[in-house]
């Protein structure tokens, strides 16, 4: 495993823990007091799972499809992460700066699986 990899593995994993976290803990805080004690490790499986597939997915040996998907998943993480924390570090708000997150995060995403390689033109 490269660095690379290792990388959007982690920012994949890291970024799904938070968003997972959050959205369960803000679903279910109507309904259970301690709504956070099933918010981190519904967060801690999402964020393993996604860091797993992604460091699997984009291994030389897969199929293009699906390594273009891991890699477009591992940079919505990036995405994501570098929105939040420069939207923490502005003051800004956790759930605005996680929206804008997310919003920024799909628009990498997509950017990292339509580019375009050009070789020899």
């Amino acid at each position: 495993m490269n660095l690379k990899v290792f990388g959007l593995a982690l920012a994949a994993g890291v970024a799904t823990f938070i968003v997972a976290g959050v959205a369960v803990t803000e679903l279910l805080q109507s309904r259970i007091e301690f709504s956070l004690l099933v918010g981190l490790p519904v967060g801690l499986v999402a964020g393993s799972l996604a860091a797993a597939v992604v460091a699997r997915g984009v291994n030389e040996g897969e199929p293009p499809q699906r390594r273009r998907l891991a890699t477009a998943f591992g940079a919505f993480g990036a995405g994501f992460l570098v929105v939040l924390f420069v939207g923490i570090v502005l003051s800004l708000g956790t759930i605005i700066s996680i929206v804008i997150g997310v919003a920024v995060g799909i628009i990498v995403a997509f950017a990292s699986y339509f580019r375009v390689h050009w070789r020899g033109v």
